[in-house]
């Protein structure tokens, strides 16, 4: 019986190693393309401020690493369908903006001219008025933090929903400091000003749209947002997002549809594969080439929303993995000469004569190293 336990043993081993040891990794080859597709992202508004924004995809090579090809430069400018016509300045970075107080009842189209002196034109589009955003709220999800918006249009006549927003959050360093290094004296002095309280701003990176076309009544209720996770910095002091609700027709409720499920639904080889999704932006000159983007016509609304770390769940703040280390008088320039560390107290603490000083790593201690801001929001509370 021991004997054939045994057998059995180095059998099950002698197949395991046939078929693990056989494989040979797959490296598929990726087909290198220079394309730069134009990309236009914006929203023309009758009755305020119309952004554009204009970039262009990267290319998939070795050595193309910039996050954010810009297409500055363009003369770009919208028209409405009695040939009256609206300039957009460049403000750099490839935006192109200006304000102006439209008649909701033409259509409206954009129009660019690149710098290369190619053209390219949207489809005019009606205006279409966004309803009033009932409500930006927020439930937790297990512990995660769960964004979502409220809406409805007592005619009936949106139907098509789109939302994105700019959030703001307010984040503190782990330790504070009234301390720097001054490499001049060799020598740690007083800061003159704290580096604390820190700030941080960035847009959404996900397509948010919703539907109530199936329904009896064009009513959007709790449409999921950003889902903030467990731990996340964002809401270790105080978080704001400003909620953007836009009314789109059908031909721009799937576009954006299919271009949420290219961003969200690929990535293995059994999800959908991305599809060639057309805006209504063409070349004027060359039909065939491949531009990114759907213009539409409207007035939005927007609606702000806090959140404060006291709302959220015990323990919600983790600490960060943060070095710390006692400098002596005879080790400063090295330590906080070479930012290895930035001194944050003295030894004996307070005192005029110190024997050393305590440092922690760069980012712990000066929290614009860690991605923020020293300038506080003009809307902050």
């Amino acid at each position: 019986m021991q004997k054939y336990f045994l057998s059995s043993r180095i059998v099950a081993a002698i197949m395991i190693l046939f078929f693990t040891g056989c494989k040979d990794p797959y490296y598929p080859e990726v087909k290198s393309s220079t394309a730069h597709y134009l990309v236009v992202e914006g929203f023309i508004n009758p009755e305020g401020t119309t952004n554009i924004r204009l970039t262009r995809t990267r290319a998939i090579s070795k050595g193309d690493t910039a996050s954010y090809i810009n297409e500055t430069g363009a003369a770009v400018f919208i028209e409405d369908n009695n040939g009256n016509v609206y300039p957009l300045y460049d403000n750099g970075s490839g935006y192109y903006s200006a304000g102006y107080f439209l008649n909701a009842n033409f259509l409206y189209r954009l129009h660019i001219t690149t710098k290369d002196n190619r053209q390219y034109i949207s489809a005019f589009v009606p205006c279409k008025n966004s309803p009033a955003i009932d409500e930006v709220g927020w439930k937790l999800n297990d512990k995660d933090v769960q964004l979502f918006v409220s809406s409805h249009d007592e005619s009936n006549q949106t139907k098509f929903y789109r939302w994105d927003f700019v959030q703001t959050w307010e984040f503190h360093s782990q330790y504070y400091s009234s301390l720097v290094y001054d490499p001049d004296s060799k020598t740690v002095v007083n800061r003159t000003y704290p580096v604390f309280v820190c700030y941080r701003t960035n847009g959404s990176s996900q397509v948010f749209i919703g539907s109530s076309e199936k329904l009896a009544r064009d009513v959007i209720h709790e449409a999921p947002l950003e889902l903030i996770p467990y731990h996340d910095r964002r809401i270790s002091v105080l978080y704001s997002a400003l909620i953007t609700q836009y009314a789109l027709d059908s031909a721009g409720y799937n576009y954006w549809n299919a271009m949420k499920g290219n961003t969200e639904q690929t990535g293995s080889i059994f999800g959908s594969q991305p599809n060639q999704t057309k805006g209504n932006i063409h070349n004027i000159s060359d039909s065939s080439e491949t531009v990114i983007g759907y213009i539409g016509a409207g007035s939005i609304r927007q609606k702000r929303i806090f959140i404060s770390n006291a709302d959220m769940p015990p323990g919600w703040n983790q600490l960060r993995n943060c070095t710390e280390y006692r400098v002596p008088l005879d080790s400063l320039d090295y330590y906080f000469g070479g930012n290895i560390y930035i001194p944050y107290a003295s030894d004996p603490p307070n005192s005029p004569r110190p024997q050393a000083y305590f440092g922690a790593s760069p980012s712990c201690v000066d929290c614009r190293l860690a991605g923020g801001t020293l300038d506080k929001p003009v809307f902050w509370p």
